[in-house]
């Protein structure tokens, strides 16, 4: 670059000063030619006096006073709640429970098999589905293992009495005699 100026470039530089200038008169004249000082603006301002629009006085508030809270209807102490009781159903005793059952091919078909860890080993317990009432009997045999989350493994053919295979596993109440009482 030799620093020459072409006059295509002297005329583009005169055409953006001149638009320039133009647009910084506007502005000063949209403004009002205010210089920025403290003079007073030409706000005008319904309900105001003059010390008002002088803008060196902060405007005059009144204190915040909240409402009082709003009680629909009622007391304004409210009478304290009763606990709420719940019908629950009784304790069972010492031969019946309920939990799920869930079914298994045992080896031996000719007696009817069951287990589960929750009552005595070699009772006949009588197994009731507690969503259809079905029924059925069956001899604990503790050697079975039972899987997780499920509290009784029911023979295949038996578990089919009291309920169809695909709603397994089944809620079911679980009860049986006492051993000791057969003397």
């Amino acid at each position: 670059m030799n620093g020459n100026i072409n006059a295509f470039d002297r005329r583009r530089i005169a055409f953006a000063a001149l638009i320039t200038v133009t647009l910084l008169a506007l502005f000063w004249a949209l403004n009002g030619g205010s210089d920025g000082g403290d003079s007073a603006s030409a706000t005008t301002c319904v309900g105001c006096t003059v010390e008002d629009l002088s803008g060196n006085s902060a405007p005059s508030t009144t204190e915040y006073e909240p409402s009082p809270p709003l009680f629909v209807g009622g007391d304004d102490d409210p009478a304290p709640i009763d606990p709420v009781s719940i019908a629950t159903a009784p304790q069972p005793n010492a031969n019946e429970f309920r939990t799920t059952t869930q079914f298994k091919r045992f080896g031996d078909v000719t007696v009817p098999r069951c287990s589960t860890m929750l009552a005595p080993d070699g009772v006949v317990l009588t197994v009731l589905n507690v969503d259809n009432g079905q029924s059925a009997l069956c001899v604990n045999t503790q050697g079975v293992a039972v899987p997780p989350g499920v509290g009784m493994v029911m023979h295949t053919d038996l578990y089919a009495t009291i309920g169809d295979l695909v709603d397994a596993p089944l809620n079911v109440r679980v009860t049986w005699e006492d051993p000791e009482v057969d003397e």
